[in-house]
């Protein structure tokens, strides 16, 4: 045999053994891999936008849609507080209905103890001016004017010895707004004592009880409207879950959530090539970081929007867990393994060469 025919030898045999692979009929698993990330069910989030507005959101990660939106509008100039309820920490459990915490308006408070110490007046005065009063009364109602004078005048320096503290530093907050709020009160009463007595000594006009009486009607709508408002304000669970607090402030700053533990939802990436072999049929499996917790999850939607991602088109593949465990969190990364069916060795590469050079 000549040299030439033998060198071509090794070439037949390595056909031969190719077309042998292709005839027999052994099937393998069609498999692949990826980079998936973990979200709950659904999600609750408080933020701030970039001019400090509040607004809340309900995201449905198995949908993907926005359930819900509010905005919490304050007047400009108004300073708006977070206020979180006792026992809610991070990670705690709550329910649903569970009061979060409230959002308070100082416009809105000063308003109300503004609208409540009129009506208050108003009523007194509506009171008086109907009923008459005799001698006796009106030595009372004296009385009562000149004991609330000095009871504001003591507060009055009170309020003024407490402020240069409060400005110092010298005390809390707290301690100061209690001196002003006797201070108010103080006022407040003069005001009704001095309304009471004038009332008594001089009598008044039907016309003027009804003007009081249209005022007072006025100021109990724009009451019940602001209450309705300070209402809104409370933030109640939508849902039973785990109280997320962030401890990280940006510019869009995300201060609490609630986070949906009862299920779990898979967001993998999968590269465009790979659609053709995708099916709902598929399996994802995956292992928790740093432990052997072997995860499992499957498929419910393959989305048609593709995506750039790092240059690569991308769609997504959702998939939700089956046997979720403790060590499952948001937002936690995990390297994906899909398994399709098994398929000949044939098929397979076909499939191959189709993904990497078509």
């Amino acid at each position: 045999m000549s040299y030439r025919y033998k060198r071509l030898i090794p070439i037949a045999i390595l056909l031969l053994i190719i077309g042998g692979v292709f005839l027999v009929p052994i099937k393998i698993p069609f498999n692949f891999r990826s980079v998936g990330l973990l979200n709950p069910a659904k999600k609750w989030s408080l933020r701030t936008d970039q001019e400090g507005n509040y607004y809340s959101e309900i995201k449905n990660f198995h949908t993907g849609a926005t359930e819900q939106s509010i905005s919490y509008r304050f007047e400009r100039g108004d300073i708006a507080s977070l206020y979180l309820s006792k026992k809610m920490e991070n990670n705690v459990s709550v329910l649903a209905e569970d009061t979060i915490g409230v959002l308070y308006s100082r416009m809105i408070e000063e308003r109300l103890q503004q609208l409540e110490s009129q009506v208050a007046v108003w009523n007194q005065q509506l009171l008086s001016y109907k009923a008459g009063e005799k001698k006796e009364v009106i030595d009372q109602l004296r009385q009562k004017l000149i004991l609330s004078e000095q009871q504001l005048d003591l507060a009055i320096k009170n309020y003024e010895r407490y402020s240069l503290l409060y400005q110092d530093s010298v005390i809390a907050s707290n301690e100061f707004d209690e001196v002003e709020n006797v201070y108010k009160s103080a006022k407040t009463n003069v005001e009704i004592a001095n309304s009471d007595y004038n009332v008594a000594t001089t009598g008044v006009k039907p016309e003027e009880i009804l003007l009081i009486e249209e005022q007072m009607t006025a100021s109990e709508k724009e009451l019940s409207f602001l209450r309705e408002t300070s209402m809104k304000y409370v933030l109640l669970s939508p849902f039973s879950g785990k109280l997320i607090i962030n401890q990280y402030l940006p510019v869009e700053v995300e201060y609490i959530s609630i986070i949906d533990t009862s299920e779990y939802i898979l967001y993998t990436p999968v590269k465009f090539q790979y659609r053709p072999y995708l099916s709902y049929d598929m399996k994802i499996d995956f292992l928790i970081p740093g432990t052997d917790e072997h995860i499992m999850a499957s498929i419910v939607d393959i989305t048609n929007r593709v995506e750039y991602i790092h240059s690569n088109q991308m769609i997504f593949v959702k998939a939700r867990i089956l046997n979720p465990t403790t060590s499952i969190m948001p937002g936690l990364s995990v390297n994906c393994r899909l398994s399709g069916d098994k398929i000949t060795l044939r098929e397979y590469i076909k499939r191959t060469l189709h993904i990497f050079f078509l």
